[in-house]
Order: structure tokens, then C-alpha cells, then sequence
């Protein structure tokens, strides 16, 4: 898709928008998936949540992409 030059060219007027998206949504999983390893009745993370990444794992909203959501990186099949 990168071939293509009206992409490159949207991509150098507006960003990467897919890519930007991606990446976002990731973040949110993330963050949801934390939230949700918490027993609500206790305060404290359930017994399966021991296996979640440390915090230092999840970064805060950034405009550029993750470097991992790239779209024409190895082994990403694009």
C-alpha cells in the first residue's frame, strides 16, 4: 500500500492516520485490560492479573505512532 503515491502523498499531508489509529486503539487495550485485572470489591489486582505487564509498560498518548504499528516493518505481512 506504501507503493502507491496518492498514499504517500495523503501521508505526507495528514499523517498516517491508519497507523496513528492503530496504535491508539492498542493503547487502549491495554489500558482496559489493566483497569479490568482489578477486583472491584477490594481494590486490589486479581490473582490471574499477575502475569499483566508492569506499568512502565504502558506509555501515555503520544500523536506519533508506536513504532511497533508500523505498517511496513518485517514481518508485519504488509
Amino acid at each position: 500500500m506504501h507503493d502507491a503515491p496518492i498514499y504517500a502523498q495523503l501521508i505526507s499531508e495528514r499523517g498516517d492516520i491508519p497507523t496513528l489509529v492503530r496504535s491508539e486503539a492498542r493503547r487502549l487495550q491495554r489500558d482496559f485490560e489493566w483497569i479490568l485485572s482489578w477486583d472491584p470489591s477490594s481494590g486490589v489486582p486479581l490473582p490471574s492479573s499477575a502475569a499483566r505487564p508492569t506499568s512502565g509498560s504502558r506509555r501515555a498518548f503520544s500523536p506519533a505512532p508506536d513504532p511497533d504499528d508500523r505498517l511496513d516493518t518485517p514481518g508485519s505481512g504488509n
